[in-house]
């Protein structure tokens, strides 16, 4: 039984480390976008924090991984595509890029909060997970006011 858990507690952490990589490509996609000094700003911490918090999920994966004699998460990145990424390029503008950031941020938040009921409440590994919890929701609500503001311009514009 105990097997079976931490079976499962890998392929969370590969999903997550996944979903990490997913998000880098987003935002460096985003980047390649012509949008203004602020929005950019969002998006170049984004990018930094995917694959900052790449760097910590693999720490946890091997951590755990010394347990269980699994493969090595690098195999996990070959099925990543650029898939997500490419849908992205259609999109111009701010207020659709950040809708779009804000659904896959939402995503990787519910990612995290299953993934956290494996870990013990005083491990390190799960203080890792809340700080990027905390950073993610950040963002979430960074990309929700974008989206809002955007949406406020412009009915005040046709109010007026």
């Amino acid at each position: 039984m105990e097997n079976v858990k931490g079976k499962e507690l890998i392929l969370m952490i590969k999903a997550l480390w996944n979903e990490q990589k997913n998000r880098e490509l987003l935002y460096l996609e985003a980047l390649r976008k012509d949008v203004n000094g602020s929005f950019r700003r969002v998006l170049s911490q984004g990018h930094v924090s995917a694959v900052l918090f790449q760097r910590e999920i693999c720490w946890i994966y091997d951590y755990f991984k010394c347990f269980l004699n699994d493969k090595e998460l690098n195999e996990a990145n070959s099925g990543i595509s650029r898939s997500e990424a490419k849908m992205l390029e259609n999109v111009e503008q701010q207020e659709d890029i950040a809708r779009y950031l804000k659904r896959h941020e939402a995503a990787t938040l519910q990612l995290y909060n299953s993934l956290r009921g494996y870990m013990d409440k005083d491990s390190e590994a799960r203080k890792v997970l809340d700080e990027h919890l905390v950073r993610i929701s950040e963002f979430y609500e960074t990309l929700r006011k974008l989206e809002i503001g955007s949406r406020k311009m412009i009915s005040y514009t046709v109010a007026a």
